[in-house]
């Protein structure tokens, strides 16, 4: 049965994603953690396994026929987004699972009432790269600050070694 529950979720993360190019993230991610109770590293990774070319590649083949699709654009976004991924994940194994849920909810937060909020036609600017940036520093700052921390209570913890004397 659990294996079945698993296909039907993956039938409804692949309508959305064939309909709105979306699913990994916005659906897959929080489907896993809250249907199937994975933590946010065994959602995210598993992710972005389900997320490998073969899966994608039939929807994008459709949308590249009716030519929504820009060829160049492509091949720079999915170089950058190998180089980002591979440091991601080798980031995420010092950020706290806590941190991450938190950062994940609030980018789902701000692009949610960022698209419910703009009303259609209206081009701004975006805060999202600088919010993404400054949220990154301060998940950066945070695992430096605590390193530094854990080293410096090792540093201050008297060892066995050591004999005082009045």
């Amino acid at each position: 049965m659990y294996f079945f529950q698993l296909f039907l979720f993956g039938c409804a993360i692949g309508v959305m994603s064939g309909l709105m190019g979306i699913g990994g993230g916005i659906a897959l991610v929080p489907g896993l953690m809250m249907l199937f109770h994975f933590t946010q590293q065994q959602a995210q990774g598993t992710s972005l396994a389900v997320l490998i070319p073969p899966i994608g590649i039939f929807a994008a083949l459709v949308y590249y026929q009716n030519g929504f699709v820009k060829l160049p654009v492509v091949g720079w976004i999915a170089l950058g987004f190998a180089i980002g991924a591979f440091l991601g994940a080798k980031l995420v194994v010092h950020i706290p699972a806590a941190a991450l849920q938190v950062a994940f909810g609030l980018v789902l937060l701000y692009v949610g009432f960022e698209f419910a909020m703009t009303p259609l036609g209206l081009r701004r600017a975006s805060a999202l790269p600088a919010g993404a940036a400054a949220l990154g520093a301060a998940m950066v700052a945070r695992f430096v600050r605590r390193k530094r921390d854990r080293s410096r209570a090792a540093l201050a913890k008297p060892s066995d070694e050591l004999e005082y004397h009045i």
